[in-house]
């Protein structure tokens, strides 16, 4: 109330206050001491403690290459993001997959006796693979599927160096979330903005779907 008694002409804040029922502004005060130190001290202290570091390293020129060291992954992830990853699709379309299955034309006591397909395949849940499959297929494509989020950053690094060091056929890197990713959303073009999308989805797919559950997308997706 006094707040907006100052900026109001004198006659009409003379009104308000007459206005105002008794005891309104020690009520009023009360409350706002109340909301300043048990809201918005707690909020300014926090706030100091996070810029205070930031402006003191900034009034330095080292603090400035420091800062900007550290802004620099974040600034190249929106820089990424923005090129390669805004409209690629929404990785829950994985969750209602169907894989072309054959057609069955069927008798009249409902027995099976023509079928049409471009593609003669059966889909299995994962627990009807057998294990030993599983296990032949994550020993050579993916030694380190359940533990990583989709991408394999030391095999990239190790991929990359190899491919530098090691001239003739490139080693590749690709999760099976990532061959999930390709086969499922993208095409075969051997480029590096396909690539780059690539990985985007595949981070997109492990934060839909359990490790399980593209295991068995991927097999059967896959020619086996």
């Amino acid at each position: 109330l006094r707040s907006v008694n100052a900026v109001l002409p004198p006659e009409i804040a003379v009104l308000e206050a007459e206005a105002a029922p008794a005891g309104f502004n020690a009520r009023y005060d009360a409350v706002a001491r109340a909301y300043r130190y048990r809201v918005l001290a707690p909020i300014g202290a926090v706030l100091r403690l996070v810029f205070l570091p930031i402006i003191w390293l900034w009034r330095r020129w080292w603090g400035k290459a420091l800062l900007f060291l550290a802004a620099l992954p974040f600034i190249g992830y929106f820089i990424l993001w923005m090129m390669f990853a805004r409209g690629l699709p929404s990785a829950e379309a994985l969750l209602t997959y169907e894989p072309a299955l054959p057609t069955y034309v069927r008798d009249v006591n409902g027995e099976p006796i023509q079928t049409f397909a471009r593609e003669r395949r059966v889909q299995l849940a994962y627990e009807e693979f057998p294990r030993d499959l599983i296990n032949a297929f994550l020993a050579a494509e993916d030694r380190t599927f359940f533990s990583h989020s989709g991408v394999d950053i030391p095999g990239i690094i190790s991929a990359m160096w190899s491919n530098l060091t090691n001239p003739g056929r490139p080693v590749g890197a690709s999760t099976i979330t990532q061959q999930v990713a390709k086969n499922m959303f993208l095409t075969n073009e051997v480029t590096y903005t396909r690539k780059i999308r690539e990985l985007f989805l595949a981070r997109r797919i492990e934060s839909v779907l359990t490790k399980e559950q593209i295991l068995e997308i991927y097999l059967n997706q896959i020619f086996l």
